[in-house]
């Protein structure tokens, strides 16, 4: 019988108007307790550090835990800098980066940024291009490449990534006429959609699935992920309690925060929060990226450690 791949649980963190004590303390305990990897979102024209630069920072701090960027935005950044980016840092980190990137979703961002924004279509073309690009940087020992929209002549990458073949790219988005088939054509792992329901997973599997097949790659060696809320608490006296200030702090009523907030998330006690992953366990999915209330406290992050991860591994 063959053995299944562990679960892995990520701590996807938005760092807007985090500061770096707050970051390190997450990281740090997030290392500590077990944690697969963690993650930061990548704008430029916003109260938040800038992703790259951070992730560094922690990796250089902790020991084990893998950095996903959550996602890269493809415009920000020539491939081919890119490429010698993510090949220093896992040099550095030992192996500990996963290459998060996506066709870029905020137009108000980049062109704040004083950067072009082009359309979806154009952006999902960029995308492939670059990951394609990409690759070959961190395979061959030199590259020619003359694409649409990215050219290089001679370009070698050196020292090369220690993953082997390549570090592993993560292509995330929503879209489903132009981002899902980017996914099935480039990714290595997937990453779609906030709180799926199963069919919401199935659906969008379809679509990422139909693209790979057409491309010619093998649709099950893409990595599927969940991105999920978390609220836990230890008792539902405790979530209940827990909610009502959430709610509070939200500006809504319990009722209100909990129709539009909790809906379909990994929320609850312990053994309900375990009971939801099961679910998307038993459908296939081994990979999730928790959402916790910003900044992550350091209670929530050992309680789903020690109460939800241990059952799953």
């Amino acid at each position: 019988m063959t053995s299944q791949p562990p679960v892995k649980f990520n701590v996807r963190i938005n760092q807007y108007r985090y500061g770096y004590a707050d970051l390190q303390r997450v990281w740090l305990e997030a290392d500590r307790l077990g944690y697969y990897s963690a993650s930061l979102f990548d704008l430029l024209n916003t109260d938040a550090l800038e992703c790259w630069t951070t992730l560094t920072a922690l990796l250089a701090q902790t020991q084990s835990i893998r950095a996903v960027p959550m996602v890269l935005a493809n415009p920000y950044r020539h491939p081919a800098l890119l490429a010698k980016m993510a090949a220093t840092l896992d040099v550095i980190s030992g192996g500990r980066i996963t290459l998060g990137i996506g066709a870029g979703g905020s137009g108000s961002d980049t062109r704040a940024s004083g950067l072009p924004w082009a359309s979806t279509r154009q952006r999902c073309a960029m995308l492939e291009e670059s990951v394609s690009l990409i690759r070959r940087l961190w395979t061959e020992p030199s590259v020619d490449f003359e694409g649409g929209f990215y050219r290089v002549a001679g370009a070698s990458i050196q020292p090369k990534p220690v993953q082997q073949p390549t570090p592993p790219i993560l292509v995330g988005g929503h879209g489903r006429r132009y981002v899902l088939p980017a996914i099935g054509r480039s990714g290595d792992i997937a990453n779609v959609g906030n709180n799926d329901t199963l069919d919401d997973h199935r659906r969008h599997q379809g679509i990422v699935h139909r693209a790979a097949e057409a491309a010619g790659r093998d649709p099950s060696a893409i990595e599927w992920t969940h991105n999920g809320d978390c609220v836990i608490a230890a008792t539902q006296r405790e979530y209940d309690a827990l909610v009502a200030r959430l709610a509070e702090r939200a500006g809504m009523p319990v009722a209100e925060y909990r129709a539009r907030r909790l809906h379909n998330t990994l929320s609850g006690t312990p053994e309900q929060v375990a009971e939801r992953i099961s679910e998307y366990v038993e459908f296939g999915i081994r990979y999730f990226f928790v959402v916790f209330p910003d900044p992550a406290p350091s209670e929530t992050l050992g309680l789903f450690a020690e109460e939800v991860m241990a059952r799953f591994n």
